[in-house]
């Protein structure tokens, strides 16, 4: 069941492409049935809580003990829950909210992105997950540029493409460190004893947070989820809500317990509360309604950073609660906003307001949506947030100030979203304002009402949290979700809070200005902008440098690179290179006459047509050599491959320039001969290398198989059409492309 949670999702993809353009709309409710497999896991919460957990395994690579796993634990199936329910909301509101659009190409992306992270969050091999992670991000990046015809949302793309994407190759390198050091990529099998204690623990610490930072846009790799919002808005809601930025989220809450160290603790609490605050003091100058979320999310997310990195069973209820609340108000905000921008024509806060007058329904739901995101009772935000104020004021008090402004600013900023429907009515097309139809109101119905049932019934709440007991350790937490803790520190720090943020909600005109003096003095948009254009001078540079050259020139480069390489590469392998050598029969010694000839033949050439005929000698020599070795069939091959090469230069040598010699400056004809030199002693070395390997050949394999396996006593031949049929299958692929495009090529002459 929880492999094909998985699949749905992707096989939805594939027959959304397939009858997509037939469907129009309707294609989204292919989205929501591949989802249900998902939705299904539900069933297995009780016995989850309880601390059951399921694996499915299949071999991948068994010889390296590599296999595609999933673990389905309370966490991950609490994670898959609310990546299923968003999911099917987000569907059913885009089939309402997308107008005259590709159906077929948003929701087969859509679709890939969930299955995606369903994968990362079920995946029990960190090769697994690392795969499924960069899926995200690949997937985020078509979701995101989806309207590609706009300048902004192509650049959104590319840039949440390249935060993440660096992210991922940090990943990489951070499931390697630890699979080596561990003994094993499967999470459940990692020996922590080995893992701690090796060199590489501290190093593969640093590069799964840098993965987490820059996939949940915490300080400073933040800059790319407000540039996302210029996606769909039922992209927004999916993506920022409850999936691709509270991956980084789940990453640090599952890896946790392999780095239960200090410096785990010291820096995601720092980096977290730093982007708790200063993402919350950016989301206060935004203007644009879904900036502003965007702001709001990273800032949501800087606490969760900081709660999951503590490390303790406490801090991990507080932050498992905080998850679904923020979710459930996160993804109804979002739902509001494109109403909002679906009816008003715009998203800009001070071309609106009184729109409560018109839109009861999408007010109501906001005012719920803002209040728990503030932190206020009797909402499902204020019951997490007093636990997050409980956990700041035991780590220290610095921490618990940055808690408290920081969520001043939350509440500041929510009150500011909310004046939009306060006033007197005005939007850019009054006269066209109104309602949205039910299919567009309807998805945020639930989980507005998810954040009243989430306050009055705390319960329900944790009922839900507790799923993630087992996996994540707190069960022994005695703490419980209610709406009065009684006074305390955290009823005191939530006191101050509510007071500094209508202090700032008052004086927000100042506030704004000062803001925006601090804004020109640089951002860290600016800093991505300016390390683009130093980049693309560089790799001008570097281009003109190594490509802008004559042939020659540019093949003393790559060769003397290969050179280097394969030298290092056989220096560090510490071959052994074989005893004695065979030796070498009289019937090749003509054969390497023949090849030296046309080797210097070639080199010596004055012509055209005389360099043409010396090269061929050389292929001919190559068919006699495997002639010599009893390989009739690769002689013939290399003939016929020969003779054709040979006719086409012949023939296409009246269209060239005459051949010209480039003159070669002074130390030239030296580099020329080491680099000759080296080729030759590189490939000698590989050779004799290659006489001992590393593993067991796997030659006598095939020639105790060809026949009795597939049936052919031309063992090459059985080779290429069986044993490696798939890469033959490949290399006439690429050779039909490449005629294609010469016929092309050929078709265009006249017109070039």
């Amino acid at each position: 069941m929880t492999a094909l949670a998985v699949l749905f999702p992707f096989l939805g993809a594939v027959l959304a492409t397939l009858v997509g353009p037939r469907l129009g709309r309707g294609v989204g409710w292919i989205a929501v049935l591949s989802l249900l497999p998902a939705l299904s896991l539900v069933l297995r919460a009780p016995q989850a809580a309880g601390g059951t957990v399921w694996r499915e395994a299949w071999p991948w690579v068994p010889q390296i003990g590599l296999e595609v796993a999933f673990r389905l634990d309370g966490y991950s199936l609490l994670f898959a829950l609310l990546i299923a329910v968003i999911g099917v909301l987000t569907s059913l509101y885009a089939i309402a909210y997308l107008y005259q659009e590709n159906f077929s190409r948003f929701f087969s992306y859509l679709m890939l992105f969930a299955g995606a992270m369903l994968g990362l969050v079920l995946a029990e091999n960190l090769v697994l997950l690392f795969g499924f992670w960069e899926l995200t991000s690949i997937t985020s990046f078509l979701l995101i540029g989806f309207w590609h015809h706009r300048g902004a949302s192509r650049d959104g793309a590319v840039k949440a493409l390249l935060v993440t994407g660096g992210g991922g190759l940090a990943l990489l390198a951070a499931v390697a460190m630890i699979a080596s050091a561990g003994g094993s990529a499967n999470l459940s099998e990692i020996d922590l004893g080995a893992l701690r204690a090796s060199p590489l623990f501290t190093p593969a610490l640093l590069l799964v947070l840098l993965a987490a930072f820059t996939k949940s846009a915490q300080l400073p790799f933040h800059l790319w989820l407000p540039t996302a919002m210029e996606a769909p808005t039922p992209v927004s809601a999916f993506l920022h809500s409850a999936t691709m930025v509270k991956a980084g989220v789940f990453l640090i809450a599952k890896l946790g317990f392999l780095f239960m160290v200090p410096l785990w603790t010291t820096l995601t609490v720092t980096v977290g509360l730093a982007t708790l605050f200063w993402s919350a003091y950016l989301a206060l100058r935004q203007t644009d309604l879904k900036a502003l979320l965007a702001y709001s999310t990273v800032s949501q997310l800087g606490l969760l950073v900081a709660l999951y990195g503590l490390n303790d069973p406490a801090a991990r209820f507080a932050a498992t609660a905080h998850l679904i609340n923020h979710a459930a108000f996160k993804a109804a905000l979002f739902y509001v906003v494109g109403i909002i921008d679906h009816g008003a024509h715009t998203r800009e806060l001070h071309q609106l307001g009184g729109l409560r007058r018109v839109m009861p329904v999408t007010f109501a739901v906001a005012v719920l949506g803002a209040l728990s995101m503030a932190g206020l009772p009797p909402f499902g935000g204020f019951v997490s947030k007093e636990l997050f104020f409980e956990n700041m004021y035991h780590v220290g008090w610095l921490p618990a100030l940055i808690a408290v402004v920081g969520s001043a600013f939350t509440l500041a900023y929510s009150l500011k979203l909310l004046t939009v429907f306060f006033g007197p009515l005005r939007a850019p097309k009054v006269a066209e304002l109104h309602e949205a139809k039910p299919a567009l109101w309807g998805p945020m119905i639930p989980l507005a009402a998810l954040t009243v049932v989430f306050g009055l019934a705390p319960f329900t709440a944790e009922a839900v949290t507790r799923l993630a007991a087992p996996a994540l350790g707190f069960t022994d937490v005695s703490d419980h979700l209610v709406l009065w803790h009684g006074i305390g520190p955290a009823l005191v720090m939530s006191l101050l809070t509510w007071g500094l943020g209508a202090l700032i909600f008052w004086q927000r005109g100042p506030i704004d200005v000062v803001q925006e003096r601090i804004e020109q003095l640089g951002n860290v948009n600016m800093l991505y902008y300016a390390s683009l254009r130093g980049l693309d001078r560089l790799a001008i540079r570097f281009t003109g440098a190594s490509q802008g050259l004559t042939l020659p020139d540019q093949l003393r480069l790559t060769l003397t690179f290969i050179v280097g390489l394969v030298g290092y590469g056989l220096w560090r392998a510490g071959m052994v290179w074989p005893a004695q050598l065979s030796e070498v029969p009289m019937v090749f010694v003509p054969v390497a006459l023949l090849l030296i000839a046309g080797a210097f033949g070639a080199l010596f050439a004055r012509d055209g047509i005389s360099a043409i005929i010396f090269t061929g000698l050389t292929g001919f020599g190559t068919a006699a050599a495997f002639l010599a070795m009893r390989a009739p069939d690769l002689a013939l091959t290399q003939l016929l491959i020969e003779a054709v090469t040979v006719i086409l230069f012949l023939l296409v040598l009246r269209l060239l320039p005459p051949m010209r010699r480039f003159p070669r400056g002074q130390g030239k004809p030296v580099w020329d001969t080491l680099i000759s030199a080296g080729v030759g002693t590189a490939v000698f070395a590989f050779v004799l290398a290659s006489q001992r390997p590393l593993a067991e050949r796997i030659s006598p394999y095939f020639i105790e198989n060809a026949y009795k396996e597939a049936g052919g006593k031309n063992v090459v031949n059985v080779i290429l059409v069986d044993f490696r049929g798939f890469d033959t299958l490949g290399e006439i692929a690429v050779l039909a492309i490449v005629a294609v495009g010469v016929f092309a090529l050929v078709r265009l002459k006249g017109r070039a």
